[in-house]
């Protein structure tokens, strides 16, 4: 009877000690996924900043052209997986906004004063929809960080 109960303790300690651990790699985890997300939004603010003025010595095409790559390139491997695709997804609105962009080659200046041009330009409507996608497309990213 007493070994019974000796061995009725040692599965409850080594049961006790798998919960832990496994708690504390969880929690490994969840500070990897905030640093990596953190570090995604640290990277596209700087990477942004420098887009909105790159267009005022290159095409918007390719200011977004570069901006997108180098998002791109980010390391995404510890972030959670719905907020890689929906900023995944949000990098894709962006390149999808060149198929305006595209058009107007000779359009120089910051990238919200190219903006205010091509809304009132004759591809405004597919324009304002593009935007709103990347907004939208941020909006999820923004959501799935949390």
């Amino acid at each position: 009877m007493k070994f019974m109960v000796f061995i009725l303790v040692l599965s409850i300690l080594s049961c006790n000690k798998t919960v832990g651990k496994k708690n504390a790699a969880d929690k490994t985890a969840e500070v990897k996924q905030l640093k990596c997300v953190e570090h995604i939004f640290t990277s596209d603010s700087i990477l942004g900043e420098v887009r909105n003025h790159a267009s005022e010595k290159v095409s918007l095409s390719q200011s977004i052209m570069t901006y997108t790559e180098e998002l791109e390139s980010l390391d995404f491997s510890n972030c959670p997986e719905k907020f890689t695709s929906a900023f995944r997804q949000h990098i894709e609105a962006w390149k999808m906004v060149m198929q305006v962009s595209d058009k107007y080659p000779s359009l120089r200046g910051e990238l919200h004063s190219i903006f205010a041009e091509l809304e009132k330009s004759k591809d405004s409507t597919e324009f304002k929809y593009l935007v709103k996608q990347v907004w939208d497309t941020w909006n999820l990213a923004e959501q799935y960080a949390q």
